[in-house]
């Protein structure tokens, strides 16, 4: 028997569902949560400025087409994604919706792009001239939207000489500027000085370009929404906040999102270890008493971090226990010695709430130095996705 890799279930019937009693580690998305977070975003923004929901990396781990689905059902304006490819696994399910491409680069790619209506991000003429030659004789135009570099020096074209780039791409034949952006690097930040300085340029292109009527112009990512809010302009990019996580703790005024994705597994297997043993390779951890520790089916093999080796904690029974020894491949060790009445197959919660108790992606991602982005599109496809609707 194949257990899918996707499941939905509604939220009071997926302890009686089979394909969900089979999960040993699985995550899950609160549909409504994604809702209330997309409804939240779209009030903030106003009806004036569109929406392009940033599904990138398979929506940063929640699943991109279940995800898309939701806000194209609540009436986003466009999807963002990283490659050719993520675009084709979308547009093979929304015939007309706009899908931005965000990365930049054609690399031969331009012929798929055509044929699958989808608006890459171009800054230079080796990946807008393929795309006009690619539509030439086709009776169509190849859509795209120029990325601005106001100051993240990633990709792009300066600011300083961007109007001439425009006007001599808006002149050809067979490419319709759908969109002009750029992208804030410190929007999230205590200090938005720099943010503020990005903004100001690239009004000052728009103003330069503003006779040739372009129709999207974005720049405000997460950050911009909640910080700036003369960034938004006529469309907006949120990613994080879409999945109720803010990118930072300067994000002001969004208390209101709600996490969507929660990550739990089983117990596997529990046993009494006694005082002076060792726990896992390395062995980086020893007893100094007897402890009762369970076994865990979940590790670095499904995204689960390797640096919270005796560091990190899980949820059992609204409690927290904590790791012991390194974290393998495929599974992890936990204390529950204080925890009462623990059985093999009760449900740890890694990422998510529990009773009283919360392990937010931030604490996760605050142990390793790192950031929620990269715990939540590290948690990859051997783990099943529960989708949890009403």
């Amino acid at each position: 028997m194949n257990l899918p890799h996707q499941i939905v279930v509604k939220k009071n019937e997926r302890e009686s569902s089979f394909a969900y009693r089979l999960l040993k580690t699985w995550a899950e998305i609160d549909l409504p949560a994604l809702r209330h977070n997309i409804a939240l975003l779209q009030n903030r923004i106003g009806e004036k400025t569109g929406m392009m929901a940033v599904v990138k990396c398979n929506a940063y781990g929640h699943g991109a087409v279940e995800v898309a689905k939701e806000a194209v059902y609540l009436g986003v304006d466009a999807l963002g994604v990283s490659s050719l490819f993520e675009g084709i696994e979308l547009r093979e399910v929304f015939s007309d919706i706009p899908i931005v491409v965000l990365s930049a680069g054609i690399s031969g790619q331009a012929q798929e792009f055509i044929r699958y209506n989808l608006s890459p991000v171009v800054c230079s003429w080796e990946t807008v001239n393929p795309l006009a030659e690619a539509a030439a004789g086709k009776g169509v135009k190849a859509k795209i939207h120029i990325k601005i570099d106001t100051g993240m020096g990633r990709i792009g074209v300066w600011h300083e000489r961007a109007d001439e780039f425009i006007r001599s791409v808006h002149r050809m034949p067979d490419i319709r500027i759908e969109g002009i952006c750029s992208h804030f690097a410190t929007a999230d930040e205590a200090d938005l000085s720099f943010s503020n300085k990005q903004l100001e340029w690239f009004n000052a292109l728009l103003e330069k370009v503003k006779d040739l009527s372009i129709p999207y112009k974005h720049i405000s990512n997460t950050g911009g929404i909640f910080n700036l809010p003369n960034s938004h302009l006529n469309m907006v990019r949120p990613g994080l906040s879409l999945y109720g996580v803010s990118p930072s703790e300067h994000i002001q005024n969004s208390d209101e999102i709600i996490p969507v994705l929660s990550l739990k597994t089983k117990i596997a297997f529990i046993k009494k270890i006694p005082p002076g043993r060792t726990l896992s390779y390395g062995r980086t951890f020893r007893t100094k008493k007897e402890k009762i520790v369970a076994t865990l089916p979940v590790g670095y093999g499904d995204g689960y971090p390797r640096y919270l080796s005796n560091k990190g904690h899980v949820l059992i029974h609204g409690r927290r226990a904590g790791i012991l020894g390194t974290v393998t491949m495929d599974h992890i060790m936990v204390d529950i010695t204080d925890i009462p009445d623990v059985h093999t197959e009760d449900v740890a919660v890694l990422i998510g709430r529990q009773g009283k108790e919360e392990i937010t992606a931030r604490e996760i991602a605050e142990i390793g130095g790192t950031i929620p982005y990269e715990i939540f599109t590290s948690i990859n496809k051997r783990v099943q996705r529960v989708y949890i609707g009403t």
